[in-house]
């Protein structure tokens, strides 16, 4: 991601409901890290809720752990990148796992049985599991994944949005899927991946959820997104949703030029940006229509002048020329 932060992004989006609602809280915060609600920037802390849409964004060396509502926790680790497709299941739906995308970074969850499952999609394949404690690294074109404990399945990417090719992985299995080479697995995690994981990552992921069930802290709001962090959302796999997400920061003229200078790669906004630059050309139409009423008016005037004095002097009286007698005197 384009920043000047080397960061880890979590974003958290529940489709199915039109106000936002609590999917977990942040239970730790270790560094600076910071929230994306609506377009605009948070400081994130302590006790946090995670709602519906957030993006999380967590400074290089930071830490941050969220523990979902139905169950599932997970930890990362800047930086790195994680955007969230959904909380999992709620009150009158069917079971449905929480969702998380992992464009890049570390991320370690733990998942019981009597809880909401979790899915880690990443641009190489999937890690669905239900009963599970594994971390998991993934790269723009690799996704590397250790089952510290129970089961878990790596899901190769399909067609399209769909699903392809699905691999079980049991506790003690290490797996490797990339772009450019097939699926691969071992009995042990690699000295270079244990060597790379984050050394808290080593340690059991702590329950801390309960000391946040009664008191709702608030965020401090930072700033509104740039173009420069909002670009790599726009160009990904979910760009739908931060297109119409992030629509209404075009009215900033910041945001506005450099995606009108790559007006191509956004047809879904030209027909917003259209009207402010249909309405600058007409406001200089206007001003040029002024301009040639003020012109014509001033030839008008000359016209007016000249015409004045070019008229003819009228002829001095000299008395009547019918007199009979002569000049009269």
């Amino acid at each position: 991601m384009k920043s000047s932060w080397l960061t880890a992004s979590c974003f958290l989006l529940a489709s199915a409901l039109c106000h936002a609602a609590d999917l977990g809280v942040a239970t730790i915060v270790d560094g600076s890290a910071r929230v994306l609600r609506g377009a605009s920037w948070y400081k994130l802390v302590e006790g946090a809720r995670i709602q519906d849409g957030d993006v999380i964004d967590a400074a290089e060396r930071s830490q941050v752990q969220v523990e979902f509502v139905g169950g599932p926790t997970m930890s990362f680790a800047g930086p790195a990148d994680i955007y969230a497709v959904g909380g999992g299941s709620r009150e009158g739906k069917q079971p449905a796992p929480a969702e998380v995308y992992l464009p890049q970074g570390w991320l370690k969850f733990s998942v019981k049985p009597a809880g909401t499952a979790l899915r880690v999609r990443s641009p190489a394949g999937s890690i669905a599991a239900s009963d599970a404690i594994t971390v998991v690294h993934s790269e723009p074109e690799a996704i590397e994944a250790f089952m510290e404990q129970g089961s878990a399945r790596l899901i190769e990417p399909g067609k399209g949005a769909a699903d392809g090719s699905a691999h079980e992985l049991k506790g003690g299995d290490f797996a490797i899927r990339a772009t450019d080479r097939p699926f691969a697995t071992a009995g042990a995690a690699p000295q270079k991946f244990v060597a790379a994981m984050p050394r808290y990552f080593r340690d059991p992921l702590p329950a801390r959820a309960a000391q946040y069930q009664v008191a709702r802290v608030q965020m401090a709001v930072d700033r509104p997104i740039s173009y420069a962090e909002a670009e790599p959302w726009l160009a990904g796999p979910y760009r739908r949703v931060f297109l119409k997400r992030l629509q209404p920061r075009l009215a900033d003229a910041e945001f506005r030029a450099p995606v009108v200078a790559k007006l191509q790669a956004y047809p879904e906004w030209q027909g917003a940006l259209a009207p402010q630059e249909t309405q600058s050309k007409d406001q200089s139409k206007d001003k040029e229509k002024e301009k040639d009423k003020d012109k014509e008016k001033e030839k008008e005037k000359i016209k007016e002048k000249e015409k004045v004095e070019a008229a003819p002097k009228a002829a001095e009286k000299t008395g009547p020329t019918w007199w009979p007698f002569g000049t009269k005197k």
